[in-house]
C-alpha cells in the first residue's frame, strides 16, 4: 500500500464542538454532542499551559477510532498537538482521519512493524513537555488533559502522572470503573517497590507522560506486543517515581481484541521478559535489587495461569513450579486456591497430581 500521510499544523488549541464535522446519526453524548470545558491560555500562576503531544497507534479501528479522535480533539486544552500513526488500515480508518486532519500536526497511514513502532513513530515526531499514546479504541473523559497537565506541574518531581479508568463495551456502556484508586500522591517506596513486584504501573491510557524521560529512558520496546506500556512505564518510574491522581482519566473498551484483558502465552513470556530486564540493570537501588524473586514469582505466576488456559499444561506446571521456587512461603494448597488453579479444569489439575506424586 502506497504511504499516505499529511504535516499540517504543529500546535492547536482544541476546536470546540461546532468546530468539528457534525456526528454520525444517531449518535449523542461525550464526545459526540458533548466536549469538554475550555480551559483558559494561561495557567492559573500566569504561566502558559505545557505543550501536550498525544499519538494515536491504528489499524483497521474504523469502528471505533472517530470516537477515539474526538475524545482528544474536544479536550479544551490550549497547547495540543495531535499525530495519528496507522498501519495502512484497509478498512475505512483512513476516511475517518480525513475528516479530522484540518486538526492534526500529522499522520500517516503505512505499513508497519506493529503497535510499539507505530508509538515510537509518532514520538520521534512529538514536541512539548509531555506525551502519551491514545488507543484507537479507547476514549478519554471529559477534561482529562487539563487534569493531568496539571497534576504534572504540580509534582516536577514525577515521571508520569497515572489517572483512573472506566470500562465500556463496544457501544461505549459503562461496564465499571477501575479497580484501584489513588489518592493524590508522589510516592517512591513504597508505591515503587509495588510497582516492581507486581510488574504494574497504573494504566497507561490514563497516564501523562515527561516525553524527554520516554526517550532517556529507550523509547517504547518495539520487540514487546502486549506489555510495551508496562515496560516503559516501569523504566521511568526507576528515573522519576509517578503520582497517581484519584481522577477517572479515560474509558478502556472491552471487546475481543482488547490486548491488556487476554491471556495468552505471548503475553505472558512479555511478562518474565520484562521482570529480567528489571534486574538485569546494573543501576538498581538496593531496596529494588531485594525484590527479584518476588517479582519473577509474579512473572511466573501470570505465565501458568496463561499456559493452563491455553491448554498446555506442561507450561504450567513448570511456569507454576517456579512460581512456588520463588515464593516458597505460600503453600500448595494456598496456591492453588488464592490463584484459582480450578479455572483451568481437571486435565490441568489431573496432570499437576500425577506429576508430584512420582
Amino acid at each position: 500500500m502506497r504511504k499516505l500521510s499529511k504535516l499540517t499544523i504543529e500546535t492547536l488549541r482544541c476546536p470546540t464542538l461546532k468546530d468539528l464535522p457534525l456526528p454520525p446519526e444517531g449518535k449523542s453524548g461525550w464526545p459526540w454532542t458533548e466536549e469538554s470545558d475550555r480551559v483558559p491560555d494561561k495557567m492559573p500562576d500566569g504561566r502558559l499551559w505545557p505543550k501536550i503531544s498525544i499519538v494515536t497507534p491504528s489499524y483497521n479501528q474504523g469502528t471505533f477510532i472517530e470516537e477515539s479522535i474526538r475524545s482528544v480533539l474536544l479536550q479544551g486544552y490550549p497547547n495540543l498537538k495531535y499525530i495519528i500513526i496507522d498501519g495502512g488500515s484497509t478498512d475505512n480508518t483512513v476516511e475517518i482521519i480525513k475528516k479530522y486532519e484540518p486538526w492534526l500536526a500529522y499522520w500517516e497511514s503505512e505499513p508497519d512493524k506493529g503497535q510499539s513502532h507505530a508509538i515510537n513513530k509518532g514520538l520521534e515526531k512529538s514536541t512539548g513537555k509531555f506525551f502519551n499514546w491514545h488507543n484507537s479504541d479507547d476514549v478519554l473523559t471529559p477534561n482529562s488533559l487539563a487534569t493531568m497537565a496539571a497534576a504534572m506541574v504540580k509534582y516536577p518531581q514525577a515521571g508520569y502522572v497515572c489517572g483512573k479508568r472506566m470500562l465500556i463495551d463496544e457501544q461505549s456502556i459503562v461496564l465499571g470503573d477501575t479497580k484501584r484508586s489513588y489518592g493524590d500522591k508522589t510516592v517512591f517506596t513504597p508505591e515503587l517497590n509495588t510497582m516492581i513486584s507486581s510488574i504494574k504501573t497504573g494504566y497507561q491510557p490514563g497516564c501523562l507522560m515527561n516525553k524527554d524521560l520516554v526517550i532517556k529512558a529507550g523509547m517504547v520496546d518495539q520487540s514487546l506486543h502486549y506489555i510495551m506500556d508496562v515496560d516503559i512505564l516501569l523504566r521511568i518510574a526507576l528515573i522519576k517515581p509517578p503520582v497517581h491522581i484519584d481522577f477517572c482519566a479515560t474509558c478502556l473498551r472491552i471487546h475481543h481484541n482488547t490486548k491488556s484483558l487476554q491471556w495468552n502465552p505471548q503475553r505472558a513470556k512479555e511478562r518474565i521478559i520484562v521482570a529480567n530486564k528489571i534486574f538485569n540493570r546494573s543501576d538498581l537501588p538496593s531496596s529494588i535489587k531485594r525484590l527479584k524473586k518476588q517479582t519473577l514469582a509474579t512473572a511466573h505466576r501470570f505465565a501458568w495461569r496463561c499456559y493452563g488456559e491455553a491448554k498446555m499444561h506442561r507450561l504450567a506446571l513448570r511456569h507454576l513450579l517456579l512460581d512456588i521456587l520463588y515464593s516458597p512461603c505460600s503453600s500448595w494448597g494456598k496456591r492453588l486456591a488464592n490463584y484459582k488453579l480450578l479455572r483451568f479444569g481437571s486435565p490441568t489439575l489431573s496432570f499437576i497430581s500425577q506429576t508430584t506424586s512420582d
